[in-house]
């Protein structure tokens, strides 16, 4: 399986924009391949994505091989998505290490994190690649996307080195959510994970922000990873937290108070019923409305799984799943779960380690369909592949939706990786 998420030097994880949206018909076909005006063997072309509406964003960052990376946007024209080429190169102005590790985009603002920056000016006695992390903000000018470097740079200002702040982000309107699942916890804990939420300056994004509030576990405990996964809907935050209780994993639910939001803990902690030790449930998170999702991509001895939450009349409460998705014909490896993303009532989950014919880990990602009566367990699921899939692709390590658009990115390990996109 192609999982980038276990060590701090390639650590990704997908943030994507969740959209409410008709149904989409059962299965979705190929329309487009993506891919860079400049290509480059392993820098991992597509190893963040995310999408809203007709424009989508793709990062392209190697820790092995990068200091930092870039991230490109396409936008769909009248045309269709078939005729789709890159409009726009993003970087960051201050070479922020890591930049390119996740991306998340809500309408004319995108959200670029780089998990290893340093935000140390000076030389001394913290390594630039054990700097706490940073976010940058790009938000779209009048005549349109064009090459560009931030609007906006988001920090913590409890930043701490090796906290991997930016390791996840996500964005809907005017908040966004940024995961640090390295950093140390209130009462010391190393890796226990905090996440931050950020909302949007009166006079828009812009110059150097810290962080609206600090979100942290009730029940954080050493190598919890929370915020390794994270998502926002309107005013509710998840946070995925794969290391809980031995690896079982928790994801942690977060509402704004009615007076905006503050520093604080949960509102609500969701578990799988079936949780077990080293499942890695909270790898992935998605949220839209009052629908949550999560993956869990070690779940039944690696073939993952992902569980549906939705909430209460009530509101959100420390609860078990609503229903479980697993992969038809799943097998050790597949790494069903390692991405996931919700657009109204269309699930999309990735699985980059599948063997698609005689591909071993070309990957695939699996579209589930809500049924009249409600989100249910079930394996009943389309297979989405690339027309061109070659083994070791890793389809699927990224995912996201926007109505009845997904895209999955395929960095590949031998060829230069592209990002494809399927639709009705």
């Amino acid at each position: 399986m192609f999982n980038l998420r276990l060590t701090l030097a390639s650590t990704i994880f997908l943030a994507a924009t969740l959209v409410h949206a008709a149904t989409p018909p059962a299965t979705l076909v190929q329309l487009a391949e993506l891919t860079p005006s400049t290509r480059v063997t392993n820098d991992w072309f597509g190893i963040s994505i995310a999408v809203s509406g007709n424009t989508v964003v793709v990062g392209d960052f190697d820790s092995n091989i990068e200091t930092y990376g870039a991230v490109y946007v396409y936008v769909k024209p009248d045309s269709g998505w078939a005729s789709m080429t890159q409009v726009a190169k993003l970087t960051s102005s201050d070479n922020g290490e890591g930049f390119g590790t996740s991306v998340a985009i809500s309408g004319n603002t995108i959200v670029v994190g780089a998990a290893n920056t340093s935000n140390f000016n000076k030389a001394g006695s913290v390594a630039p690649s054990a700097g706490p992390g940073a976010a940058y903000v790009f938000v779209k000018p009048v005549s349109g996307w064009t090459d560009a470097t931030e609007t906006a740079k988001l920090t913590a200002s409890d930043g701490q080195p090796g906290a991997a702040f930016g390791d996840s982000v996500s964005i809907s309107g005017f908040t966004i959510a940024v995961g640090a699942f390295f950093a140390v916890d209130n009462s010391g804990n190393s890796f226990a994970g905090k996440a931050y939420v950020f909302t949007r300056p009166t006079n828009g994004w812009s110059g150097n922000l810290n962080e609206t509030a600090k979100l942290t576990a009730f029940d954080s405990q050493l190598l919890n990873y929370m915020g390794a996964s994270i998502a926002v809907s309107g005013n509710t935050v998840i946070a995925g937290a794969y290391g809980h209780n031995n690896f079982q994993g928790a994801a942690y639910v977060f509402v704004e108070p009615a007076g905006g939001w503050v520093n604080r803990t949960q509102t609500a902690e969701l578990t799988a019923s079936d949780g077990a030790g080293s499942a890695d449930f909270g790898f992935s998170s998605a949220i839209s409305g009052d629908t949550a999702l999560v993956g869990a991509v070690n779940a039944f001895n690696g073939k993952g799984a992902a569980y549906v939450f939705v909430k209460p009349t009530t509101g959100w409460s420390n609860m078990t799943q609503t229903a479980e998705m697993r992969a038809p014909n799943a097998v050790q490896g597949d790494g069903f779960g390692q991405s996931a993303a919700i657009s109204g009532n269309a699930i999309v989950i990735g699985a980059p380690g599948t063997t698609v014919g005689s591909n071993n880990g070309q990957g695939a990602a699996y579209l589930f369909i809500k049924p009249p009566s409600g989100w249910r367990t079930t394996t009943k699921a389309s297979e989405l592949t690339a027309s061109d899939g070659a083994a070791s692709d890793n389809m699927g390590v990224s995912i996201s939706m926007s109505g009845p658009t997904a895209v999955a990115g395929a960095p590949k390990s031998s060829t230069p990786g592209s990002a494809y996109v399927f639709g009705p």
